[in-house]
């Protein structure tokens, strides 16, 4: 398509920017997913940006656990500032995605116009910004990091291309330097920078290697520096490299798949690796690498840097084994290739009204799948629909049951994930969460005691802790609440508690301790409750009363069995205590 008038182009211009802010309007009060808890809601680092210098120096500030503190600074840095706009709102959040996501957009065009010309790479911006499959990279805020990465490695391109003096003096190397503060996989900038200069500027081989030569280093170099930073503890959560590698070709795939009908969406797969090479998925995933290698020999230059693109940008996630063999979200920066792919055949007008009906049934779909991330609910709902053999799914659809008050369909669920996955130290929490508000104080503490005997990480010891102090057994509690805090520095949670914890709770006298035992009991503060009322027994161990509050303080914290032994010790002093003996009865009668 050529003879494009300026006020045209500046209208599509608008319009695609309206698509694309209508697209995501469902999901600006989408609630935090995933990684969010322990990177955003949990994060104390992200709460005041008095912190900002050590974000840049610590990367135990990325994350309130550990073993996922990776080393990434700016996206840190982008979170403290949205929380500083509104706290653990998420709208601020999503705000600053569809901003970052209108940058990327806007650099695509630019990016695109000297390859396939300004409205065909308006369109293939455009599609990138409402792919269907890009959801899953939009609603899961600390997957940030694969936009400011993109935003930094599509700027280094459009100085490269526009600019001489940045070409001569490397200059267009800072944005993707700056990018990698986002995310370390920047190293694939030199390849895209090869096949870039050998594709489309018609360079010899020769010639292209020496201008990707100077990025190659530079992206060596920032590699090995973003490693140094991470922490000791942190896990990439792989499994066997060869069961991960063969089946990597099924992954590549799907994922292309996915950009040309993206149904079937799910936020957490099932997918495992395949045992043998020989695997019918695995010999069909050979079969499209050499597909895809043949396309990239004969296809015009513009469609072999495309599928070169989506090539190049898989090999880092399909090389180094992870924790999900496929996730929907690693295919962001990969469909940057197959969108200018799709561009390059938006010759005629004809084909630039399909292309336009295109752009609008993603939309429309984007829109609805983002009412899927609305919350958890609904979000795992649609993944145990989609992934029915993923544990980790049933036992996050278990808490969103949970937390609705239904602990029966929470437990239901998270046996059904035990099924699945028998040894995963989070279901062991959450089951002995949940058996101790169903009132089975035993289970729940052999639920506690496995979790801590798998992994003992900060939430099995917070956790514990939660439970023990819940139960009125504090200085159990307090060790294991610092315990999280020695583990995790970053956890606003596990600080909370400690502090809680080791607060004084003396009381110099009966009568401080029976009023403060009342108040507690007033404030349905249960733990509270049961530590004032047994300092108020330790004045007065003849007082009825307290074994009375003290008693019912424990019924309501589940401990039947302690709470009958303290109404049987206050009817042994006030026998004709009618309303003892009727609450003694009730806990006899569970």
């Amino acid at each position: 398509m050529t003879g494009v008038k300026r006020t045209e182009f500046f209208a599509a211009c608008v319009a695609a920017i309206a698509l694309i802010v209508a697209a995501y309007a469902a999901s600006l009060d989408n609630a935090f997913h995933f990684d969010d808890s322990h990177v955003i809601e949990n994060n104390l680092y992200i709460r005041s940006l008095e912190h900002v210098p050590q974000y840049f120096t610590d990367a135990y500030t990325f994350s309130s656990l550990p073993q996922n503190a990776t080393y990434r600074p700016l996206v840190t840095l982008t979170l403290a500032l949205d929380y500083a706009r509104g706290a653990l709102n998420p709208r601020p959040y999503h705000v600053t995605q569809i901003a970052l996501l209108l940058v990327t957009g806007a650099l695509l065009v630019l990016f695109f116009t000297p390859i396939v010309g300004e409205l065909p790479a308006l369109f293939a911006a455009t599609l990138f910004c409402v792919h269907t499959a890009n959801t899953e990279t939009m609603n899961l805020i600390s997957a940030r990091s694969e936009l400011l990465s993109t935003i930094g490695l599509l700027a280094s391109f459009v100085l490269y291309q526009r600019s001489a003096f940045a070409r001569r003096s490397l200059l267009y190397l800072v944005p993707l330097a700056i990018g990698a503060l986002a995310k370390a996989p920047l190293v694939v900038f030199a390849p895209l920078l090869f096949a870039y200069a050998l594709l489309i500027e018609r360079k010899s081989p020769r010639d292209a290697m020496r201008i990707a030569v100077p990025s190659l280093i530079l992206g060596i170099a920032l590699l090995v520096f973003l490693n140094s930073m991470n922490v000791k503890e942190w896990e990439s959560g792989g499994g066997s490299a060869w069961g991960y590698l063969i089946t990597q070709p099924f992954v590549w795939l799907h994922y292309a798949r996915l950009f040309v009908l993206p149904i079937g969406l799910t936020a957490d797969s099932d997918w495992t690796t395949f045992a043998h090479w020989y695997d019918t998925r695995a010999v069909a995933g050979y079969a499209f690498i050499a597909l895809l290698i043949l396309a990239i020999r004969r296809a015009p230059a513009t469609v072999a840097f495309g599928l070169t693109w989506f090539a190049i940008a898989l090999l880092p996630t399909s090389l180094f084994p992870l924790a999900e063999v496929a996730n929907e979200h690693r295919i962001f920066f990969a469909f940057i290739g197959l969108v200018l792919v799709a561009a390059n055949y938006v010759t005629t007008r004809k084909l630039a009204i399909a292309a336009t009906l295109l752009l609008c049934i993603h939309a429309f779909a984007t829109y609805q799948r983002n009412q899927t991330w609305k919350s958890g609910e609904t979000l795992w709902a649609d993944v145990v629909a989609k992934s029915p053999a993923n544990g980790r799914a049933w036992m996050n659809y278990g808490l969103t049951q949970m937390a609705k008050g239904d602990y029966a369909a929470a437990k239901q669920n998270f046996d059904r994930a035990a099924t699945l996955v028998p040894n995963y130290a989070t279901l062991e929490i959450n089951l002995g969460i949940v058996e101790g508000e169903l009132g089975d104080v035993d289970a729940a503490e052999r639920h506690f005691r496995r979790a801590l005997a798998l992994r003992p990480d900060v939430n099995a010891h917070l956790f514990y802790a939660r439970w023990l102090a819940k139960r009125g057994r504090a200085s159990e509690a307090l060790p294991h609440a610092r315990e999280a805090m020695r583990l995790s520095p970053a956890s606003a949670d596990a600080r909370a508690l400690a502090a809680r914890l080791a607060a004084p709770r003396t009381w110099p006298d009966y009568k401080s301790a029976f009023d403060a035992g009342l108040a507690a009991i007033g404030a349905r503060d249960w733990s509270l409750a049961v530590d004032a009322n047994r300092a108020a027994l330790t004045h007065d161990p003849r007082s009825a009363d307290a074994w009375n509050n003290l008693g019912w303080s424990l019924a309501q914290l589940g401990s039947r069995d302690e709470a009958a032994q303290a109404y049987r010790k206050g009817l042994e002093i006030r026998p004709n205590d009618e309303r003892m003996a009727n609450n003694l009865r009730l806990i006899e009668k569970r």
